[in-house]
């Protein structure tokens, strides 16, 4: 059976704070400003903290009801990410209507995001050739959620104990690590590495793996040792996003790797009782201002630099100067009247299967 320490916290705001910084970041990233060449390794640490986050809730919700609610599970996904999904891309493909000469890319492209295969139709295309071009890291997440609980279920089913899971974790971890030297061996392009889910699929496991040994990484992440450890393998990671070549194929070989596992020790620093520079600085207001709508940030992001480029032949920085504000803008309108409501309704439907879940008094 999966077992895990039950813990009492389950929100993390610095991790919040992370992913509202990264979204800034990948907005600077997307403007083609030559910065930080290794902005792109950004998405890898999303997957980590995505394949922690969503193992810790069905880890809690086994812990709860001894199963795995998949309906209830994919419900919940779906009301907290498709309504402002479908409002990015429908406001986005109305302007799109009355700017573009040809919109039937952009169509196509809208329902591969609406429907979550964009990923698949980018794996032998370099280049983001519509507006939600952006959406292929949503498409890539979706497919996790579809398939992870499922495997999390068939664990419970055959009772099969937390250690062989982690086993069979690091087995499909390696395989995943394996299968891009071996596409990487056939001579593929590098959008067939870095856009497809099985190449992808060991970030998220790594994520998974920390949120199955939390308890125990967690008390070793208090010591001065390990705490000094983790706060090196912090500023690892940050070297390799400003100095990592993610766009070129022997990134694949062993950069990729290595920032996942860089990206489990700073979630791990992120999420210790122990207090530091990093964690204050990711929760500061800011940036836990920036994480609570970094969803909206990167949904509205790209089509708003897109229109830009194709429209008007600003400068990088003027674009960058425009984009940055007009997201902000947007993006917080759409956490305030789209995500927020939802949020609220999911947290009743939380409540009431909760309940549900309790033995009947009577």
């Amino acid at each position: 059976m999966v077992k895990r320490e039950v813990r009492q916290d389950s929100y993390f705001p610095a991790l919040d704070g992370l992913r509202g910084v990264m979204a800034m970041g990948v907005i600077v990233a997307h403007v083609n400003l030559a910065w930080f060449p290794g902005a792109p390794i950004m998405m890898d640490i999303f997957f980590v903290i995505s394949g922690f986050l969503i193992t810790s809730i069905l880890l809690r919700g086994i812990e709860k009801t001894g199963s795995v609610a998949l309906l209830s599970f994919w419900k919940r996904r779906l009301l907290r990410l498709y309504p402002a999904l479908l409002v990015v891309v429908l406001s986005s493909l109305f302007v799109a209507w009355w700017c573009v000469d040809d919109i039937t890319p952009v169509a196509k492209d809208a329902v591969a995001s609406i429907f979550y295969y964009s990923n698949w139709t980018k794996i032998y295309d370099y280049v983001y050739p519509s507006m939600f071009g952006h959406t292929w890291s949503l498409s890539v997440e979706e497919q996790f959620y579809l398939l992870w609980p499922v495997l999390f279920s068939l664990a419970l089913a055959a009772r099969l104990r937390s250690v062989h899971i982690l086993v069979l974790l690091a087995l499909l971890a390696v395989a995943a690590m394996l299968w891009r030297y071996y596409l990487i061996s056939q001579e593929v392009p590098w959008s067939r590495l870095y856009y497809a889910l099985e190449t992808r699929m060991d970030a998220f496991v790594v994520g998974g793996i920390l949120a199955l040994g939390f308890g125990a990484l967690r008390e070793r992440a208090v010591r001065g040792e390990w705490h000094a450890f983790l706060s090196l393998c912090a500023l690892a990671l940050l070297l390799l996003v400003v100095l990592g070549r993610p766009r070129e194929i022997a990134y694949f070989f062993w950069q990729q790797s290595l920032a996942l596992l860089l990206s489990a020790a700073v979630i791990l620093l992120l999420t210790s009782p122990r207090d530091s520079f990093l964690k204050r600085l990711f929760c500061s207001r800011w940036c836990v201002f920036l994480g609570e709508r970094c969803y909206s940030l990167y949904l509205w992001h790209w089509p708003i630099i897109w229109l830009l480029l194709v429209e008007t032949e600003a400068t990088k920085i003027t674009i960058l100067l425009i984009a940055i504000p007009l997201t902000l803008l947007l993006s917080s309108l759409t956490y305030a009247f789209v995500e927020a409501p939802f949020l609220s309704k999911m947290s009743r439907v939380r409540r009431i299967e909760s309940d549900a879940a309790l033995p009947s008094s009577r």
